[in-house]
């Protein structure tokens, strides 16, 4: 059974409580779908048990559940306006390759871009499946000649030993708080020593969202209601690719090819 109908049919056996929870899912099922248990409890404001009695009372063994089922429901009845029973693969990359762009008001994307070119020095970090974009992000920047340093998972406290109130660190973050020891430890720092932080990410409701300055939230398959599976990662990659065209209009120059590298060396040429 679709999991609105679900929901629909138990809601009179739900208490004040448990309604609540009803009520935010139906006004926001996109962000219960990238949200954990706690996530989902601290968003609405209620316990992470209630959460837990709800998914039983309206039929699913767990939230686990309760959420795979809502992402099917979601995708099989409000697929995207753009999407067709025989759309080729390509077609919803590219779908997807807007839907971030639409995601990028042009005062973010401007305001970032000059912070980038301002800054003493740019760091960028990621976890997990956030750190391609994140390395990608530092190399084309270093492309263009603009100090930027990818700091490897476990190896940011060294990068924060020597940041300054001048640099930028960007962050990308999916869901979850892989990165709360590096937000903690800028928290920590004074203001007048404390890095500008922004951090991108798929989920409205990151826990770690008002550690950072900046806040960019960029589209998923699941918030654009595809009825495939897009590797998330895709709209960080085309967030990198966006900022990069108006880093190359504002330098007026064309990115530098790196020199390889062979076995940690530089090779000459």
């Amino acid at each position: 059974m679709d999991a609105f109908e679900q929901m629909r049919l138990h809601a009179e056996d739900l208490t004040p409580t448990e309604l609540k929870v009803l009520n935010a899912v139906m006004d926001n099922p996109e962000g219960i779908l990238q949200s954990t248990t706690t996530m989902a409890a601290q968003q609405i404001g209620v316990s992470q048990s209630a959460v837990s009695r709800f998914c039983q009372k309206v039929g699913y063994d767990n939230f686990g559940d309760f959420r795979m089922n809502l992402m099917l429901s979601l995708s099989s009845s409000t697929p995207t306006s753009n999407s067709k029973e025989d759309q080729e693969p390509i077609d919803y990359l590219c779908d997807m390759m807007r839907a971030t762009n639409e995601a990028l008001d042009k005062d973010t994307v401007s305001g970032l871009t000059d912070r980038i070119l301002s800054s003493k020095a740019i760091y960028t970090a990621g976890a997990g499946l956030s750190s391609p974009p994140a390395l990608m992000l530092s190399m084309e920047l270093l492309k263009y000649k603009i100090p930027c340093y990818y700091m490897q998972s476990g190896q940011e406290m060294i990068y924060m030993h020597v940041a300054s109130p001048d640099d930028l660190i960007v962050i990308f973050s999916s869901k979850n708080d892989t990165q709360r020891v590096l937000l903690n430890v800028i928290q920590e720092m004074s203001p007048q020593k404390r890095p500008h932080t922004v951090m991108v990410s798929h989920a409205a409701a990151h826990p770690l969202r008002k550690m950072a300055d900046e806040f960019i939230l960029l589209p998923t398959w699941q918030t654009e209601r595809y009825p495939v599976y897009i590797e998330p990662m895709t709209s960080m990659l085309a967030f990198c690719s966006i900022l990069m065209v108006e880093v190359s209009k504002r330098t007026k120059s064309d990115p530098e090819m790196l020199p390889p590298i062979v076995n940690g060396r530089r090779r000459r040429a």
